[in-house]
Order: structure tokens, then sequence, then C-alpha cells
């Protein structure tokens, strides 16, 4: 069953797209000092950045830890969704394979992908370590030690990833928001206490043992700890004197408790996802043997094949129609949430418009955004029956959406007119990214956590990526060429299905 778990999910196409996705950041955040953005900065005006082989292990563990609640959710969050579509829930319901073990082998199989995704990491590091320093040793515990310190996290991951989507069967589009919110505060509070008792103990990110490191290395050359980690940093100075030299990380006897305990709590959580998808594999697997079967015909009436021909083809209709169907995805309590958000941001002051406001609002949009492109219920697949139908749908689809997203930008546009473009640029490109991924994974999961990263990286400084308060062209041009990218993965998706 874990071989299973693990083959389904590594035939996505969203498993590749994210495995080149690790090994592009692995290669492009390798620390660097002359970039206009560093990826990796520990007091500049003292230390060297960069400037031996010791600091990529270091960095690169710290970047993977970081993203690793967003990319690594991303990663794994579809292990029942995987079964019901491919049809192991029925093939489940009729054999003793005990829950429990069912359970743990879908666990095993989420931390066989996260560890994948480690795995590949570490190679495109040591890589760089090659390229970037050759001839230059590093200890194999001093490279290796900071990448283990993450795998109790990975755990954790591959747990609550599974609960979660154990809670419902139904995938509720606002469990989606739910989660994305309690997992943004609950890693905000974490970086925040990181030596808190339970924010080691239960840590999404691994980062506590790294910074630690960090910090030792600090002390032996100037006596204090670091003052601290800035992660894409825009500093701009000269660099300091000093060379800064990392040790492997301490796994001391607290730090193996914690990690040990961590690692525990991980199947605790997944033995009790365990016993909460058994009630939904019931449900799934009672809906697909109560279903009431057409009697069988001894003498089938043959008749010719003969294709629908579109007639009296309206665009009016056909949008009306549209806006109908993504106005009620989700239920009243999600659109009304949705509308009060929108609705009360026009009256906050224009500092927190900009720096809550905005990143809220389309946070609470995620349902929705995840939703376009898909059919996860195969409701699209009749359109294939009709020449050029599946082509209007999805302009019908990208101009509906279209319009929605500059509806919800709106009070932004309003309040600061002068980068009206790049916040116009931004919505469509968003919409259309959310359809093209869409269209290609024919799932918004990847998308949804890229969107919590990107809101999470703008709420936490980097407002530079969406410039809310003045104009800037090259995110219009980023932005431009987003939005550009889904269209192509859109009509890359269609052609794939036509062929097929």
């Amino acid at each position: 069953m874990i071989k299973t778990s693990f083959k389904e999910r590594v035939r996505q196409h969203s498993f590749w797209l994210m495995i080149g996705t690790v090994v592009v950041l692995a290669i492009l955040c390798t620390p660097r000092f002359n970039t206009g953005i560093k990826v990796l900065s520990l007091d500049p005006k003292i230390f060297r950045q960069a400037d031996n082989p010791t600091w990529l292990p270091i960095c690169a563990a710290l970047i993977f830890g970081f993203t690793l609640p967003f990319f690594g959710i991303g990663a794994v969050e579809n292990a029942l969704q995987t079964d019901r579509t491919s049809g192991v829930w029925p093939w489940i319901a009729t054999t003793r394979f005990a829950r429990l073990s069912y359970g743990l082998a879908l666990f095993v199989g989420n931390f066989l992908v996260l560890l994948s995704m480690w795995f590949v990491t570490l190679l495109a590091t040591g890589l760089m370590v090659v390229i970037r320093f050759p001839g230059q040793g590093i200890s194999l515990a001093t490279f290796l030690s900071p990448f283990l310190a993450l795998l109790p996290s990975m755990a954790l991951i591959a747990a609550l990833a599974l609960l979660v989507e154990s809670i419902t069967a139904k995938r509720s589009s606002g469990l989606v928001t739910v989660f994305m919110f309690g997992l943004l505060y609950v890693y905000a509070t974490q970086l925040s206490e990181p030596h808190a008792f339970w924010h080691r103990l239960l840590s999404l990110s691994g980062l506590t043992s790294l910074q630690d490191t960090v910090s030792r290395a600090s002390e032996r050359v100037i006596g204090r700890p670091i003052d601290g980690i800035q992660m894409f940093s825009s500093y701009a100075g000269q660099q300091g004197k000093l060379s800064l030299h990392f040790g492997p990380v301490a796994f001391d006897r607290t730090t193996l408790a914690f990690m040990l305990g961590e690692i525990l709590i991980a199947v605790g959580i997944a033995l009790v996802a365990a016993l909460l998808m058994h009630k939904a594999r019931q449900t799934g697997s009672l809906k697909v043997r109560h279903q009431v079967q057409a009697p069988a015909s001894s003498a089938p009436v043959p008749a010719d094949y003969v294709p629908i021909q579109p007639r009296h083809f309206q665009w009016a209709q056909l949008l009306q129609v549209e806006a109908k169907r993504q106005w009620h995805i989700g239920s009243w309590r999600y659109r009304a949430l949705l509308l009060g958000s929108w609705l009360l941001v026009w009256f906050v002051p224009t500092a927190a418009q900009q720096e809550a406001g905005l990143p809220i609002v389309w946070l609470l949009a995620l349902p929705w955004l995840s939703a376009l492109g898909s059919s996860p219920r195969g409701w699209q697949s009749w359109l294939h029956t009709v020449p050029a139908a599946n082509q209007h749908q999805k302009w019908a689809e990208l101009l509906v959406s279209g319009g929605l997203a500059l509806v919800i930008m709106l009070p932004f546009i309003v309040r600061t007119p002068s980068v009206a473009l790049q916040l116009v640029l931004v919505a469509v490109a968003t919409v259309a990214l959310a359809q093209g991924m869409g269209s290609l994974l024919n799932s918004g999961h990847l998308l949804a956590l890229l969107m919590a990263l990107f809101w999470f990286f703008y709420m936490n400084g980097l407002t530079g990526m969406i410039s809310p308060t003045h104009f800037s062209l090259i995110v219009c041009v980023v932005f431009a060429g987003l939005f550009i990218v889904g269209l192509a993965l859109t009509q890359f998706a269609n052609r794939r299905r036509s062929v097929a």
C-alpha cells in the first residue's frame, strides 16, 4: 500500500512540477553577495557573506525548512483525493485491509514524497558546493546535519496534511481558507518564539536547531549570537571583513528528545487521521456500491453516431451561465465572508488596506481561485462532444474570473490610482495562472500553496513584489509574463486533452 500510494503521486504532473521547482530553488537560492536580492544575510556589516562552502548546506536547509509548511503541504495534500479518483476506495472496501494500516501507509507515502524533495535539495546543494568552491573540502557531518534536522518536521507535515484531508470527504472549499489562515498563524508564532516548548515539539520548519548553529558560529567569532537571520534581503552596503564558518548541528539530548517527540506526535496524528478517514471511505464506498444501474438490454438498438452541432451560439448567455457557476463556488457562508471582507477594506486606512487588507482578501479568495480550470467531478467532460465548446468555456471562465478579480482589486485601485496598472496586472495574472495550473493539473492545491507562500512573504515585509505604493515597471513586466504563462498552460492542457 505504501508503494502504491507513492507511485500514484509520482505519476502526477504536479509531483514533477514540484520537484523541478525545488531544484530551481536549490540552485538559484545559493547564497551570494553580488546579487540584488540576498537569499540569506547574516550581519552583512560584520561578516563576509557566503565566502566558504559551509554556508551552502545551512542556507539550503534554512530555505527548505522555511518553505516546508507551504510546499510540503502542497506536495502531499492529495493522498485521499488520489485514491478516490483512481478507484482505490471501493477496492479497499472489499478487502480486510486494516484501516489503521491504510492510514499509516498513506502517512508513510506522504513522508516519502517530502523525502524525495529533501533528497533532490541535498543533491543540488552538493552540486553547487562543487561548482562554487572547487577544491575546498567540507565535512560530511557539516553537510548532512542541517538536512537531518528537518526530518521530524517533514513527518509532522505529512501527518497534518493527512489529518486535514481526512476531516471531510467532500473537500469543502472553506477548509482551504481556514487551514491556510491557521497554518500562517501557527507558523508566525513559531518564528517569533522559536524556543518555546510546544513550538520546538511541534515545529513546522525545523529551524530552531539551524538557528542555534548559526548563533554558535557567530559566538566563536565575535563573542555574541547573530543579530538576526535575514532571508531575501535587499541590503546594498559593503560587507564585513570577518569570515563565518559553520559547524555541524549539535544533536544533544534535549534536541534529540524534541525530535523523537515530534515524530511520535506525527505518528499519533496519522493514527487519528486513519480513524477519521475510515468513515469517509465507508461513505464513498457506499455511494459507489448503491449506484442504480440501468437494466441490461439483450437487444440494443443500433444508432449512428451524430456529433452535436452548435447552433445559435451566444457569448452573452455563456458568460451569464459561467458567472452563475463561479458565484456558487463554495457555500453561502463563504460568499458572505468574502463579500463582507471586501466591503470592509473600503473603509480601513490606506496603510492598513495595503499591509493587511490586500493579502487577507486574496487569501479568502483561494477556494474560488483553486476551482478555476479544474473539473474534479468531470462536469466538463461533455464539452468535448461539441466543436469548440471547450475553448469557448475556457475563454468565458477567464473573462468572468478576470472581471471578478478586478472587482476584488477595485478598493485598492480607487485608493491608489497611481499603481492601477500593476494592480490590474496582478489581478488578471492571478486568475490566468489559476486557470492554467488548474487545467494542467486538474487540481488547485499547488496554486493555493504558492499563493499562501507569496502573501506570507508580502505580509512579512516583501511588499516590493507588488509595490502597492508606487509604480514599478518591473512588477508590471513580471505579472504580464505570468499572465502569458497562465494562458499558455491552459492552451497546452486543452491541446493535450484533445490529442488524448
